[in-house]
This record gives structure tokens, sequence and C-alpha cells, in this order.
């Protein structure tokens, strides 16, 4: 990956192809997600919570496969699911830091120029002959938007749920139509039992951060892990080739 800050004059002709947006996600089973996306999220996928690789602290995931590199929800070489995370619908772009004459750091659009979303081309262009932003920069400049202040709700809603124990880890074991077995590890959600025994002061001031919601449409999203696992003993029935 190598980032560049988006700049109207030196990329007035860099266009996207919006087909290829997707292809980005093709091979991940764990996508993050924000507080912001979960009534959305909840429609397809289940919501659970997973550890940082390197830090260590929790954050919020959807999950859409099983194991390593799997997505169920990539079928037929495209998307199908009624919405796709912000995460990934959000490239090639991201967002870097700039420094401006006075030392102070300021969040500036950066895009992969390595992107296979890229193009020279044939696509949608990111600039209008005048160089303002097109429909389509503005909705991925919102998406990234929308991400950054997300970052920091979804961090205070899991702050939220930490001062009260709420998160506990997923007992998932499934057995597949072709017979396999899987366990699924390093997932967490919220404790229901827990969740079911605060006082009235705990319930108040999660209502008062305006978490109640948040917590029960991730409840409610695991119910989704059935449908997930009717889509990988679809794949399994009718071979993964169908679904490349």
């Amino acid at each position: 990956m190598s980032l560049v800050a988006l700049n109207p004059n030196a990329h007035k002709a860099l266009k996207i192809n919006a087909q290829q947006v997707p292809h980005i996600g093709a091979n991940a089973h764990l996508i993050p997600v924000v507080v912001s996306e979960f009534q959305k999220l909840v429609v397809n996928y289940p919501i659970v919570f997973t550890k940082h690789a390197d830090t260590g602290q929790f954050v919020c995931s959807a999950l859409t496969g099983f194991s390593e590199g799997e997505n169920l929800f990539w079928q037929e070489g495209r998307w199908q699911a009624l919405y796709i995370p912000a995460q990934i619908e959000r490239h090639p772009f991201f967002v870097g830091q700039d420094t401006d004459a006075q030392g102070n750091a300021k969040p500036v659009v950066c895009f992969d120029d390595a992107s296979p979303a890229i193009a020279d081309t044939d696509g949608d262009a990111l600039f209008n002959e005048d160089g303002t932003p097109t429909s389509l920069l503005n909705e991925k400049q919102q998406l990234l938007a929308q991400l950054l202040d997300g970052e920091q709700q979804t961090q205070q809603f899991i702050d939220a749920l930490l001062s009260h124990s709420l998160i506990t880890p997923i007992k998932l074991a499934v057995t597949f139509a072709d017979g396999s077995e899987h366990a699924v590890q390093g997932l967490f959600t919220i404790d229901e039992e827990k969740l079911s025994q605060l006082n009235a002061e705990a319930i108040a001031s999660l209502h008062a951060g305006q978490w109640l919601g948040a917590i029960y449409t991730l409840i409610a999203s695991t119910a989704q892990i059935y449908a997930l696992i009717d889509r990988k003993n679809q794949r399994i029935e009718h071979g993964n080739a169908w679904f490349s």
C-alpha cells in the first residue's frame, strides 16, 4: 500500500472503478465496524467483538466467515448483501495527516495508488472540470468522516461495556453439512446474563450514554450466525468454485 494525499490539481484525471471496490473485502472474514453502522449491519451480519492483534484492545467487527480469508458474502464474483460495511466502501481512500505552516497536524484525504480500484481512463471521476469534488468523492469523504467519528464513539461504547463487565467470549462450535467441525476462537459478545442483573443506576448510566440501542442491536445480530452457517453449508454443497 502506498498512500498519496489527494490533490484536485495533481489528480484531476484520477478515476475510480467502483466495481473493483468490493473485491477489497473478498477475503476478509472479520471487518472492523462502528456503532453508527449497527442498524444497517444487523440485517446481514453477526456483530462481534474481537481483540486488536497488536494492542489487545477490543474492536467491533462484522463476522463474514468462520476461517481466515473466508468471506461467505463474496459469491459469484460479487458481494451479496444488502449493506457493505463502510470500511470496505470507503476504499481506496484513507484519512492521513498533514502538517500546516504552524506545525499543527490536520486530517487529509489520501488514496492508495496501488489499489485495483484506481483507474486513469475507465471509471468515475473524482473531480469536476472546475476542480470541485464529484458526488462520488463527496460520498467517499462522508464515509471517511463517519469512520473517523465512529472510531471514537465505538471506543466509548466498548469502554462503557467494560466498565460493567459486559463483554464475554463466544463459545461457538459448528458442525457443517459435510460433517466437518469448527470451533470459532477469539470472538466476544455481550453477556446477557450480567446485563439482566445490572442495577437501576447502571442501566440509567448506559441509557444516558445512549448505548442501550447499540447493545440490543448487537445482541440481536448474533442470530445472523445461523444464516452465516447456512451460507457456509451452501458453499460446501455447491463447491467453492461456484462462489469464486
